[in-house]
């Protein structure tokens, strides 16, 4: 088969980290013996790319377009088509039979979701109306919709007021055999939480800043680029919290031996669809404290992978760190169902093959 992959996101050498759900799934349906060939849609010249054996091609969208038609795949595997991106107007004018993956904020009202604050909170709502208006009506035209969890699927035929009546629910893959245990986390010094996460609000590092504000039996490691950083250093220095922020994109394949030199995982978000980076860390058997929101739930039990919070609420989160860094033993065993549960819920294995069934069943 076939598959010409569409994205906005993907990794490259100036932001290694970005798209790397798209580049997982791509390496993974080119190892199953499928041909595959990423395209983005980006100004200036053409550029072919080589990312771990897959071929990417950045260029504009006529060049696009002509590549595209030369490669004549079966089917297109469509991803985070926001309607005013250049990749999802392209889309719109080939005939191939087309997926459709939403992973977020393409699907949503970002006002009531955390993505925003003050008056761009208001003018967001303008702008999203019209967004999820057009998207309704590129979806209609896909044959089949794919959501990373339930809670993105109830929120999104929410939003759009449209149920598509070919959709599923698949997770972002895990590579389960990457991202695996190396050491016990809470088996030596004083234990370190880590948030590897964008710098931005709808994260809610900043009530993870609070939450470890004179807290001296722990600290936290906050790792990622964004425009909160200067707002994080500030607040940190000002709550006098052990909390260090490294200011810093990592290539993936760097993150599994990041993850597993920590002993719990933290997840402070306003919104979240799956929140991969803490499935990635569940699997390196990491116990995780989350905030109760999006589809976070379904991949993370309280009290039995870590414990879940209310969002936006520090106190809350300062206690169960520290009830989870006064458990070692129980943290370790949680880490340990942690990892059981992603393996059977999102390793690569099981989630790339039923996107591979889909997408044969659609190019047929």
């Amino acid at each position: 088969m076939k598959i010409a992959v569409f994205t906005e996101y993907y990794p490259s050498s100036e932001n290694p980290g970005s798209g790397v759900y798209v580049h997982t799934r791509a390496a993974a349906y080119r190892a199953a013996g499928h041909e595959v060939r990423v395209y983005r849609v980006r100004p200036g010249p053409a550029t072919w790319a080589e990312h771990a054996g897959v071929s990417v091609l950045a260029a504009e969208a006529e060049p696009v377009r002509s590549e595209y038609v030369q490669f004549a795949p079966d089917v297109l595997a469509m991803h985070t088509p926001h309607p005013s991106a250049a990749h999802t107007q392209l889309a719109a004018a080939l005939s191939t039979p087309r997926v459709a993956w939403i992973h977020g904020f393409e699907a949503m009202l970002t006002a009531l979701r955390g993505y925003h604050r003050g008056l761009n909170r208001a003018l967001s709502l303008l702008h999203d109306v019209r967004k999820l208006w057009r998207l309704r009506r590129w979806l209609a035209d896909a044959e089949a919709v794919v959501y990373v969890s339930d809670w993105m699927r109830r929120a999104a035929e929410a939003s759009l007021r449209f149920r598509h009546p070919h959709s599923a629910v698949i997770p972002n893959p895990v590579d389960t055999d990457r991202f695996t245990p190396r050491r016990a986390p809470f088996s030596s010094g004083r234990p370190q939480g880590l948030a590897l996460r964008p710098l931005r609000d709808v994260q809610g590092l900043d009530v993870a800043v609070d939450a470890y504000a004179g807290l001296h039996d722990t600290e936290l490691v906050i790792i990622g680029t964004g425009p909160e950083a200067r707002r994080l250093r500030s607040r940190i220095a000002r709550r006098k919290a052990t909390a260090r922020l490294e200011e810093r994109a990592l290539p993936h394949d760097e993150v599994p031996g990041l993850i597993s030199a920590y002993d719990y995982f933290v997840v402070p978000a306003r919104s979240a669809t799956q929140c991969l980076a803490m499935c990635e860390a569940m699997a390196c058997g990491l116990p995780v404290v989350a905030t109760r929101v999006g589809g976070i739930p379904e991949f993370l039990r309280d009290g039995q992978h870590g414990f879940l919070v209310r969002p936006g609420k520090p106190a809350e989160l300062r206690r169960a760190i520290i009830r989870l860094v006064s458990e070692p033993e129980r943290a370790r065993e949680m880490g340990r169902q942690a990892r059981a549960n992603v393996d059977e819920r999102c390793s690569i294995a099981r989630t790339v093959a039923r996107e591979l069934e889909l997408l044969a069943a659609v190019s047929k």
